[in-house]
């Protein structure tokens, strides 16, 4: 009798096992899923890097600039280390203009809005682009050049980094944008001071992803640069 308990408990173990790991594996794609949807990802992971990349100061200023109040939860998200990647698989394959407004980071109002409150970007690129006369904002002397208006940052920062040409190294010209979509209620003195320091903190953090030498020349701690 106890013989035939036991073969009866085996051939049901044997029923289980299959189903026991067709089970595990559907969680675990339903969490992997989950956990790549941009909104719930670790503070390691892309959307971490990118809320860390900004100080309190410079997340203030994405509160001031998108007119986010303390009561609204931000909610970031973003591919930091792709963009990186992808500025140095460009320039060693020639293809610069396909490392064109690469996404850095994208902060919400809320958990409910589809729209980015304010976006950062960056492009591998072969010149700066020239202001044209009666443009709305002003140069500033930071990085190759910056400017801003009420509702843009721009920073051209140059990059001599070991990470391109296969550790040959090469020198780069990155431009970082940052751009607010909602409607700015800042003044137009204090918005592009705002948008200047998100690009400046942003683009900070960017240069340390391709490890460009000496931080790529900016700064340590953003003041307002002077005017051109």
């Amino acid at each position: 009798m106890e013989k035939t308990r036991s073969v009866h408990f085996l051939r049901l173990n044997m029923r289980i096992a299959p189903m026991a790991a067709g089970l595990i594996l559907a969680l675990t794609a339903c969490y992997g899923e989950a956990s790549n949807d941009g909104n719930s990802e670790n503070p390691t992971s892309a959307r971490g890097f990118c809320e860390n990349a900004l100080s309190a100061q410079g997340k203030e200023a994405v509160r001031r600039v998108a007119g986010i109040p303390d009561s609204v939860r931000m909610r970031f998200s973003g591919h930091s280390k792709e963009g990186a990647n992808e500025i140095v698989s460009s320039y060693d394959s020639g293809a610069s203009g396909e490392a064109e407004n690469l996404d850095f980071c994208r902060i919400y109002r809320g958990s409910s809005e589809v729209m980015p409150s304010v976006q950062v970007e960056f492009s591998l690129v072969q010149e700066v682009e020239k202001r044209e006369e009666g443009t709305i904002g002003k140069d500033y002397r930071m990085g190759v050049l910056s400017r801003a208006n009420a509702k843009l940052g721009v920073l051209y920062f140059e990059c001599s980094s070991a990470r391109f040409k296969s550790g040959a190294g090469a020198t780069v010209l990155v431009r970082g944008e940052s751009r607010s979509n909602d409607e700015v209620t800042e003044s137009g003195k204090a918005a592009p001071e705002d948008n200047l320091r998100i690009i400046y903190e942003s683009s900070r953090a960017f240069s340390g992803l391709l490890e460009c030498k000496s931080n790529a020349g900016l700064p340590t701690d953003f003041k307002m640069p002077p005017e051109l």
